[in-house]
Parts: C-alpha cells; structure tokens; sequence
C-alpha cells in the first residue's frame, strides 16, 4: 500500500485559560451544523491525521540507545533530566492530537452514509488513537483515557489515571475496529489505510505490551502477559499467511539489504506494508544527507554483537577478529556490516593512500567512526531536503521478527516457524539459518538480569541488526527491563585508532582506559523506563498522584 503527499487538512485549535492539559475550544474552522453531513465529511476530517504515520526514511533514530551514540550526551539517559514544572510529556500540545481525534467520535454520528462508509473513517480515526494512545503508555505508564470530547464542564478534566493495561486493552479495541472495518489491502482508495497496517500495528503493541508486562513484573500484569503475546503471533500470521508480503532479496546478498532502503520506486515493493511516496518538489526528505552529518555513529557495543558469515559471534568464531581498521573488523562478517555502515568501499584511492587514513573515519559528524549509510546514496546531487526515494513506514521485516520472538516467548517457536521469518532475513543476507536449537553458547551474550533461553538472544539479536538506526531500540530495552546494558562503556564509544585506543565520544564522562567510574560513567536508573509528569499537573489534579516511581 502507498501512501503519497498529502494535503493535510488543518484545524486551528485555540487553547483556553483552563488550567488542564486536556481541553482545548472546538476547532473554529468547522461548522458543526453543517459539516459532519457525509462520508466525504468525515474523509476530509480524517485526512488531517494522516501526518501521524512514519515519514519511513529512519536512519539515525536509535541515538537513545546502546547502538547509536549522539556526539553530545542525551541528558535523560544520563541522568539530567529533572521534572518540569510544566509541559515536558504532559503540555497541553502533547494531548491535543487525541483530543481532535475524540472531537470526531462525538460527532461523526451526525453522518449521513452507509454503516461500511461511515466506519471505513471510524476505523482510521481508532488507528490513529491507537497510535497516539501507545506512544502515551510507552512514555508514562498509566494515563487517562478519554475517549470523547470534553468541555469545561468535564469531570474526566479532573480524573484519575486509568492503569497502562486497561489502556492498552482500549488500545487493541481501537485496532480491532479498524480491522474489521478498513478495507482489505489493495481495495483501499488510494493513498489511504487498510486492514494489513492494522493488524501490523497490533502486532507491534501487542508483542510490546506482552513482553513489558512479562519482564516488568513489579507491575502484577504477568498474567495478562501471554494473552497479549498469542494476540501478537495471531495478528503477525495474518499478514504471513496472506501471500502478500515478502522479504527483497534478489539473490545478491553483498547489496540487497542496502537497496532496499535505497531503491527510489518502492511501488511495487513487497516488503513494504505501506510505503511513503516522496515526490521531487512536492515532498521530499533527508535520509541519504543526513548520514553525511549525522553528528552520530554506530556503538562499538553494536559493531562487535554482529556475527561473522559463520553464523558464530566474535567469541566463537574461528575467522579473524582483530579489529584494527574497519576492514579488519568487516572481513568475513554479516553483510549487513558493510551495508550499514561506512567502509573502504566509500573511499577514493586518494583517501586510501593517507597515511593512518582509517582514522579519518572518525570526524566532527562522526565521533565513533561508525557512520551509518542506511539509505545513503553517494551519487545524490548535494543540498538539504532534495532527495524523494521512497521510504517504508511499516516493513514487513518487522512483522516477521514479532512473530519468531511472540512465539519464543511462548515456547512454541518450530523449524518451521523460524524459516519463515527469521531465516527468511538471513536468506537476504546470505548468512546461515538460525536453528531452534541455536547450536552455541556465546559468552558476551548480554546480561539481561534474568535467565533467557539461546533462541530469544539470538532473535534479539536479529532484531538489533535487522532494525538497526531505525528507532526500536529504546522501546526494545524498556520492555526486556534491560535499561541497565547502557552502563557498558563500550555503548558510547567508538572504533579503534591508529594509537590502539578506541574513539572516546564522551570524555568528560569515559576513562581513557574504557574503565567503569561510578559517578562518572553511564548509570541506568530504573526510573528511566517512563518520563516524569510535570508537577503543575499533580498540583492542579492530584488525582494523577502518585508521581512515575522515582520521579
């Protein structure tokens, strides 16, 4: 499905003196006695929010994480974000999307249509609160859930938080409709949803809820735990079972990877659930540039978790692992190192025959020498927002790494099932099959605090590797619990040099000797998996107390 430019229609909302973050005035550009008349009505309505789908050109947006390092600290992962008096997560702005979704809902009955017609828009105004509404439990936990317009007059003004998993029931709920009511892929009008992005999007929330709840048990929700991660392997199969959908693998594994994000007709792209069309001088993006002045760089923590082409890690391997230069470190590996990140390929001869000319690699944009050239095309003319390859907003990719990791949790991942997803990337890669059984220990395999089986370290990472840059990794160590992998030094630093030490982004906080220093190197903090609520809010409504745990 494709999604092209669209002219979003713009609803100008006035805030009022009311001391919530909630109600906002009606929007003043409609006419509530006229326009909620017709379908078309609703359809103009809902063209608005069409703006919330991923612009799918992701590159450098793993920065908050172990496998991306920002050349200056991100201050919440380091500790220095303190609670805001106002605004933060909780402004007015951050709730007025869902409060325009919720002006809909109360009026789009008014309609005059048939029950398909009218719930074809029903339907996507539910998906784009569901989407709205994961981003709210994903970043605060518990939160209120309104479901219809509010006024000055609205006791849920001043109401309690609803708990995340009722949210997250309500969640579903909204993306259960618009299943069963949106079109079914390829009987969409154009450039609008379908069923399949629903389902893909279940599968996302349900695979995230179900895992959260699992490894977090301090929230009593473990019971509820696999129900959600069953929903997550049911809506992923839907899109497996269908036939609609493929990994791109043209039987060149040294470039598929890379082309696939770099191909600019992605129209007939099976891998893409839904694809964004970018059009020259009408909407274009910066994805290939911006790798060029990223002012970020790949982990060496991320580097060394890529396996070689044995199928082994660096701990096992028997290939070479010295790690000199970055072809040292990109012989004999995954090929998807040297179609994610920058190497010789990209250099002149002239550049070549600099003396230590591998250091070069690290510059004022680049401070780990890791530069990402996810979706960089080097022949591109220069100049900023001039590029319109496609981008994919949902990747099938993704629904497959779901389903193998929904059903590892569930212990009742086959052969069969990992052929069929995880091996289906590996296929592209031209990397060996994952088997059930694994077949290896690896010592460096991370300390997740918990005892996790061979096939989920693996699947995690796939997934790592697979996804990499383009913005899971947060939300991925926030449901695992595995928050604590960021105090690993080697998370934010970079290659080796010339001088046999390693990149140092960070110097006022890294020991040139890459030692741990309490007080002074990365130290997660277990409070960090949600965003504090600005205090004012807590003073204006007390019914939000208690304050996120350790705020």
């Amino acid at each position: 499905m494709k999604l092209k430019y669209m002219i979003y229609m713009s609803t100008a909302l006035l805030t009022t003196g009311c001391n919530d973050a909630f109600l906002e005035r009606a929007p003043q550009s409609l006419n509530d006695q006229t326009f909620w008349s017709t379908a078309n009505d609703l359809k103009t309505y809902a063209n608005g929010f069409y703006g919330l789908i991923p612009a799918g050109v992701s590159n450098l947006d793993d920065t908050n994480s172990d496998t991306q390092v920002p050349n200056s600290i991100n201050t919440f992962l380091w500790g220095q974000y303190t609670v805001p008096t106002e605004g933060g997560t909780w402004s007015q702005s951050n709730w007025s999307t869902i409060r325009k979704l919720n002006y809909f809902m109360t009026h789009y009955q008014n309609a005059q249509g048939t029950e398909a017609e009218i719930n074809t828009y029903v339907g996507e105004i539910r998906f784009f609160r569901a989407l709205q509404y994961f981003d709210k439990i994903k970043t605060l936990g518990d939160v209120p859930w309104l479901d219809k317009d509010l006024n000055v007059d609205s006791k849920e003004l001043y109401g309690p938080k609803t708990a995340r998993n009722e949210v997250a029931k309500k969640i579903i709920e909204d993306l259960d409709f618009a299943i069963r009511w949106l079109p079914e892929a390829g009987n969409e009008e154009a450039n609008r949803l379908n069923k399949d992005i629903a389902r893909h999007v279940k599968a996302r929330v349900c695979l995230h809820e179900g895992t959260y709840y699992k490894y977090h048990t301090e929230l009593k929700y473990t019971n509820e735990a696999d129900g959600l991660l069953q929903q997550a392997v049911e809506a992923s199969n839907d899109l497996i079972i269908s036939g609609k959908y493929e990994i791109y693998n043209t039987g060149h594994p040294e470039s598929d990877y890379h082309n696939l994000f770099t191909m600019d007709d992605k129209s007939n792209l099976k891998e893409a659930i839904l694809y964004i069309d970018y059009i020259e001088d009408k909407r274009m993006h910066n994805m290939s540039h911006g790798t060029l002045e990223a002012n970020a760089g790949f982990s060496k923590d991320f580097v060394d978790c890529i396996l070689y082409d044995d199928g082994l890690p660096k701990g096992l391997t028997t290939q070479p692992t010295t790690d000199n230069t970055i072809a040292e470190e990109m012989a004999g590996r995954d090929p998807r190192f040297s179609q994610l990140i920058k190497n010789d390929a990209y250099l002149t001869d002239e550049e070549k025959e600099k003396a230590n000319y591998d250091d070069n690699y690290v510059d004022k944009f680049h401070l780990t020498g890791y530069h990402t050239i996810k979706g960089y095309i080097p022949d591109l003319p220069s100049g900023y927002y001039v590029e319109f390859t496609d981008g994919i907003a949902y990747r099938y990719a993704e629904t497959l790494l779901i389903n193998a990791e929904a059903k590892a949790e569930l212990k009742t991942l086959t052969q069969d099932d990992l052929d069929n997803t995880i091996n289906k990337l590996r296929d592209r890669a031209g990397m060996p099959h994952l088997k059930k059984e694994v077949g290896f220990t690896d010592p460096n395999w991370p300390d997740y605090g918990y005892t996790l089986s061979a096939i989920l370290q693996e699947i995690r990472r796939e997934r790592r590797v697979e996804l990499a840059g383009e913005g899971f990794r947060f939300d991925d160590l926030c449901r695992w619990k595995a928050g604590h992998l960021l105090d690993n030094v080697m998370t934010y630093v970079g290659k080796k040099l010339s001088n046999g030490k390693y990149a140092i982004v960070y110097p006022n906080y890294t020991n040139d000797d890459l030692s741990y220093q309490e007080g002074k190197s990365r130290k997660w903090d277990d409070k960090m998996y949600l965003y504090p609520i600005a205090t004012g809010e807590l003073q204006r409504n007390p019914q939000l107390l208690p304050q996120n745990p350790g705020w």
